[in-house]
């Protein structure tokens, strides 16, 4: 699939949207197209493979959840793709992250109501096959959208 300026620029804008709150009407100003040229682009990076999923943003902590610990674990390399992907279904994991390193090379992010539940999740870790090596609190995350998606063709006129 050919990727052009705009769609470098949707790819730009959609990952500053978390932050910024951009609605497609709002893109599309930014880059000066319309709405449905933005919907259609979308769609079509989605379908293609290259846009796989909007992810919230969400203060658990806000939204009652005081737990939030991030497993840094070690998993067989020839297992690994399997288990990361056993592990993102296990209750109270929300995220998972496959490293390429061959020790702690698998990041289980991990929210829960209780204490209980995270020493639920560690138990589950651990019959999966896991080595857990650390563990941390996790309290805020930040991120930014990657400057070479198309960030010379947004306009910024339109930003705060």
């Amino acid at each position: 699939m050919d990727i052009d300026s705009t769609d470098h620029a949707i790819l730009y804008l959609l990952q500053a949207e978390t932050q910024a709150g951009f609605t497609h009407d709002e893109i599309a100003e930014r880059l000066d197209v319309s709405s449905s040229t933005v919907s259609n682009r979308i769609q079509r990076l989605e379908e293609e493979g290259i846009l796989e999923k909007f992810d919230p943003v969400i203060d658990y902590e806000a939204a009652g959840a005081p737990h939030h610990i991030l497993f840094i674990c070690t998993a067989p390399i020839a297992d690994r793709k399997s288990l990361c992907e056993q592990v993102v279904e296990v209750s109270n994991v929300v995220r998972t992250r496959e490293l390429l390193t061959g020790a702690r090379n698998l990041h289980v992010e991990v929210v829960g109501m209780e204490s209980q539940d995270i020493e639920t999740v560690a138990e589950e870790l651990d019959a999966l096959g896991l080595e857990i090596e650390h563990s941390e609190m996790l309290r805020t995350e930040y991120s930014r959208p990657f400057d070479h998606f198309g960030s010379e063709v947004v306009d910024d006129s339109g930003s705060e």
